[in-house]
């Protein structure tokens, strides 16, 4: 994504805020992307600061520099430079500790810069220039480009455009999504994003398959606003594959806030597709483990939206079916979701009849006075809930799921 240094936009009088696209079918923009993605392509094997010595005169020609430095700052993302050598340092020290040592000698041709590194050049079996060249190359400005994950120029444009939108959104207090998706295997797709980013979403059915979500924005918390703010713009491009959407966002771009309006007629394109969801290893060794330990529960693939009562939806990290024929659903509350466990306990706390929901909270959240009087004050977290440490144990899992037997 963008900097915060890379996003343009404008505002108007009722500080809406409208993010600056880029024209697709233009001419000059296309030239300027063309220009870049060749230089990162012929690029391999140069170093990070000789790539952006070779940039800065084309970023400099445009008309828009500021344009320029956000492409350039797109296929730096999609380069890969060569790790440092671990063994620089020691060499260095060995250098320069010879170095040190002839120039304490009585040889008065030291006095002569070129002398002095051909001496130094001589005692290491190296090339003067060479030698310096190899004494700082483990800083970031001297690892040499290993590989570019080539793209095509509309793409890159297109990827540009959203990345305006994703960067405005990292900075977001409050953000609402309403969207209409009859193809049942994007809403799924959707959904299971949604918990796989772990944003903090209350989800609301408006009627047949139109859905309205309400976000909690990265600066609305306390603390891990950057890993939060990141998730958040990350899933930009997952609401932009429905079908018809709406996004409207409180940001703060600047010192003034602003309201960010987006729909799919923005023409905003994703770069994501639409597959079987990337599964974390700490799933995989859980679901592993649960199969071993867990006699007469199964995990299932699919976890359905849960209906909470009152138009309120609930989307469980994990469904679990037991052999007599129950299904509990578990919902997992992460250090960032201190308000959100508060509503769903107190939205638990007020039902009339028992759905088979287990909430998990992580242990973060009882270093907070308030968060930890929310849990121990309620009905429902004290019979159907757990705590966890990055990830629920299996045994602790058993014991809550079987509280609903």
């Amino acid at each position: 994504m963008l900097t915060k240094d890379l996003i343009r936009f404008s505002r108007n009088r009722q500080s809406r805020i409208f993010p600056r696209f880029l024209n697709v079918d233009d001419k000059v923009t296309q030239n300027l992307v063309e220009e870049l993605i060749n230089l990162y392509q012929t690029g391999v094997g140069q170093s990070r600061e000789d790539l952006a010595d070779l940039a800065l005169p084309i970023i400099n020609a445009h008309r828009s520099p500021l344009i320029a430095k956000g492409i350039n700052k797109l296929l730096l993302d999609r380069s890969v430079f060569r790790e440092p050598d671990k063994d620089v340092a020691p060499f260095r020290a060995k250098v320069f500790a010879a170095a040190a040592k002839l120039l304490k000698s009585d040889d008065d041709r030291m006095d002569s810069l070129s002398y002095f590194r051909q001496v130094v050049g001589q005692e290491q079996q190296k090339d003067a220039d060479e030698l310096a060249a190899e004494l700082h190359g483990d800083l970031p400005i001297r690892q040499p480009l290993q590989s570019f994950e080539e793209i095509p120029p509309v793409k890159l444009i297109h990827r540009y455009n959203l990345a305006q939108a994703q960067g405005l959104l990292f900075n977001s207090t409050k953000t609402s999504i309403s969207f209409k998706e009859p193809d049942v295997g994007k809403r799924r797709f959707f959904f299971r994003y949604l918990r796989f980013f772990r944003l903090l979403a209350r989800l609301y059915k408006d009627g047949g398959d139109r859905y309205r979500l309400e976000l909690d924005g990265p600066l609305s918390l306390f603390d891990q606003t950057r890993k939060y703010g990141l998730r958040m713009a990350n899933f930009l491009p997952v609401v932009v594959l429905l079908q018809e959407w709406k996004l409207s966002a409180a940001v703060k771009p600047e010192q003034r806030s602003g309201t960010l309006q987006l729909d799919q007629n923005d023409g905003l394109i994703s770069h994501y597709r639409i597959t079987t969801a990337y599964i974390p290893d700490e799933f995989k060794i859980f679901a592993q483990q649960f199969k071993k330990e867990a006699a007469g529960w199964k995990i299932q693939k699919v976890s359905p939206l849960l209906d909470l009562g009152k138009q309120e939806l609930a989307i469980p990290d994990f469904s679990f079916r037991h052999e007599s024929g129950l299904t509990v659903h578990i919902e997992l509350f992460h250090r960032w979701h201190k308000g959100a466990l508060g509503r769903r306990l107190k939205h638990m706390d007020g039902l009339k009849k028992k759905i088979p929901l287990v909430i998990g909270a992580d242990l973060y959240l009882k270093k907070d006075p308030q968060t930890l009087k929310v849990m121990e004050g309620s009905s429902w977290f004290e019979k159907h809930g757990m705590n966890f440490n990055a990830f629920p144990p299996v045994k602790r899992v058993v014991k809550v799921l079987e509280s609903f037997l």
